[in-house]
C-alpha cells in the first residue's frame, strides 16, 4: 500500500490514508512482535537492559519534582515489552498496562504480565473512562506516534489523569532539524524515519507542542536523547547508507547514554533539556500537566 504523508494544522506530518482500527489491531496484536515487523529483538545484552532502566529513570526524575507523592497510580499506555511497568511495579506502584498483544512483555517481563490488559487499546480506555478510574502518571513512550488519532487520544488521557497527575509522552524527533539538513546536504537519500503502518504521525518539538497545547495540556520541561542522527554526518557511520554501521552506532548511544547517567542524572536531563531547547536529539520528551 503507499501511504501519503501530509502536514497538518497542527504543524507535524502525518499519515493522510490511515489503516482502519481493525487492520491497526491485527497488525500490532499478530505481526508487531512475532514477526519482527517492530523494533524489539528476541534477547538483550545486560547493557541494554541498564540501558533501557537509565532512560526511564531519568524521566522519573523529572516526574518525582513534580507529583507531591512518591507513589501513587500508574496507567503505561503502549507497555510493550514491559521494561517501564517492571521498574515502576518493583518500585511499589500500583500499574496498569495496555497494549493490543501481551507477547512482548510475555517474552521480557512475565512477571508483569498481570498487570496488563491486553486488546484495543482505545476500547480499554473508554473502559477506564466510564468506570471514573484515575491515575498519577500516565505514561506514554513511543506511543502517540502509533495511534491513528493522537488528538482523540490526548483528550481521552485528559479524563483519566488526576487533577495533579504527570503525563510523560516520549516520541520520535522527525522532520527534525539535524534530518532536514541531511536531506538538503544530501547525506542521506531518503526520509528514513517515515515508516508507516508503524508511525502513522510524525512529530517535531514544534508540532508536538502545538497538538498538546490544543488538548488542554500544560507542557512544563522538555528533554531529548542522544542525537544518533548526527552519526549520519560522517560518511563511515552513516547507517541508512551503509546499514552495516548501525550496530556500532547504537552501542555507541547506549555507552554514551550510560556514562552520562553514571555522573548525574540531574545534570544529564539539563543537558539534554538544553538540547531539545535546540530541537536536536532523536527522541522528544514533554512532561505535562492539566491546564
Amino acid at each position: 500500500m503507499k501511504y501519503n504523508i501530509i502536514k497538518n494544522k497542527y504543524n507535524y506530518y502525518e499519515v493522510e490514508n490511515k489503516p482502519s482500527s481493525e487492520e491497526l489491531q491485527e497488525y500490532y496484536s499478530k505481526k508487531y512482535y512475532q514477526e519482527g515487523a517492530g523494533s524489539y529483538e528476541i534477547s538483550y545484552d545486560n547493557d541494554e537492559k541498564i540501558y533501557f532502566l537509565n532512560k526511564i529513570e531519568q524521566k522519573h526524575q523529572v516526574v518525582k519534582s513534580m507529583l507531591k507523592k512518591e507513589i501513587g497510580k500508574l496507567l503505561d499506555i503502549g507497555s510493550g515489552e514491559g521494561f517501564s511497568l517492571k521498574y515502576f511495579d518493583e518500585l511499589g506502584w500500583d500499574c496498569t498496562g495496555l497494549d493490543f498483544s501481551d507477547y512482548g512483555i510475555s517474552q521480557q517481563n512475565p512477571r508483569q504480565k498481570k498487570l496488563l490488559i491486553a486488546g484495543d487499546i482505545s476500547n480499554n480506555i473508554q473502559t477506564i473512562i466510564s468506570k471514573g478510574k484515575k491515575f498519577d502518571l500516565i505514561w506514554l513512550d513511543n506511543v502517540l506516534e502509533h495511534v491513528i488519532n493522537p488528538f482523540q487520544l490526548l483528550l481521552d488521557i485528559h479524563k483519566i489523569l488526576d487533577k495533579n497527575g504527570v503525563l510523560v509522552i516520549d516520541v520520535p524527533n522527525d522532520f527534525s532539524i539535524i534530518q532536514n539538513y541531511l536531506l538538503k546536504n544530501k547525506h542521506i537519500d531518503r526520509e528514513f524515519w517515515v515508516c508507516p503502518p508503524d508511525h502513522l504521525s510524525y512529530f517535531s518539538k514544534e508540532g508536538l507542542s502545538n497538538i498538546t497545547k490544543a488538548t488542554g495540556w500544560d507542557i512544563k520541561k522538555t528533554i531529548s536523547d542522544h542525537p544518533i542522527d548526527m552519526d549520519l554526518l560522517n560518511p563511515n557511520s552513516n547507517y541508512v547508507i551503509n546499514p552495516k554501521t548501525g550496530k556500532g552506532a547504537h552501542k555507541k548511544r547506549i555507552e554514551f547514554e550510560s556514562l552520562l547517567h553514571s555522573i548525574s542524572i540531574d545534570k544529564t536531563n539539563r543537558f539534554y533539556e538544553a538540547m531539545a531547547d535546540l530541537g536536536i536529539g532523536r527522541n522528544i520528551v514533554n512532561f505535562l500537566i492539566k491546564k
